[in-house]
């Protein structure tokens, strides 16, 4: 039987791992909320510069839809 002394100091172990683990997470998620904001700037600017152009998207003929091996 271990003595209160060896349960302590193995919570607070447990306890030090378990902190550590979730500020690694919470670097992780502050990183990956960075990137979806840029991501989303980037997606609101390409569909801003779609809507304000006067070209069609697709400036091919029907044939150039028609695919290769037809």
């Amino acid at each position: 039987m271990s003595s209160p002394e060896d349960r302590l100091i193995e919570l607070e172990t447990r306890m030090t791992w378990q902190e550590d683990a979730l500020n690694v997470l919470s670097a992780e998620i502050q990183r990956q909320q960075r990137l979806i904001d840029l991501l989303d700037q980037r997606l609101k600017a390409l569909g801003e510069r779609l809507a304000s152009t006067d070209q069609p998207v697709f400036q091919g003929t029907a044939r150039d839809e028609i695919p290769p091996h037809w």
